[in-house]
């Protein structure tokens, strides 16, 4: 059986992309922003006036993590957070108009990683190295049920 480290893999390649990202908003003067909050910008990009909530599970973050991040992105201009209209519990997210200025910006570094991705990679081994990292996810996502299955099991038996 030939072992590949591939979580290793995957996370230095997290890590490099990362550094690409942020040395593409530094060349485009947008320093004081983390790839973080590139995340939620994209999705308010694409939808502004995003709930919260909805906004942390498009960008698969714990709630509290995002309002963090909007918070900067508030403090910095970017976005602006309403009471929903519907749920006056609920938290809106819009962009604001400094912030819709990033899209533009942001497209392009997009492109830009995806170029570099790809670069030197037909699309049938893109698309099966996309096959095997979802399996992965697929493989921890289903231990980490079990996992917290049978820790209830215990809990309750005790």
């Amino acid at each position: 059986m030939v072992v590949i480290d591939m979580v290793s893999v995957v996370a230095r390649t997290r890590a490099l992309a990362n550094r690409y990202l942020v040395q593409q908003m530094g060349e485009r003067g947008l320093e004081g922003l983390v790839t973080s909050h590139g995340d939620v910008l994209l999705q308010l990009f694409a939808e502004d006036g995003l709930p919260m909530r909805e906004l942390a599970a498009r960008v698969h973050r714990d709630p509290s993590t995002v309002t963090t991040l909007v918070k900067k992105l508030a403090d910095a201009g970017y976005v602006r957070t309403e009471r929903g209209v519907r749920d006056r519990r609920s938290v809106v997210v819009l962009l604001t108009e400094r912030g819709r200025v990033l899209e533009r910006d942001f497209q392009e570094i997009s492109q830009s990683l995806l170029e570099v991705q790809r670069k030197g990679i037909d699309d049938a081994r893109m698309e099966a190295a996309r096959e095997v990292l979802l399996q992965m996810q697929q493989n921890f996502a289903a231990a980490l049920d079990a996992g917290s299955e049978e820790r209830h099991g215990e809990q309750e038996a005790r």
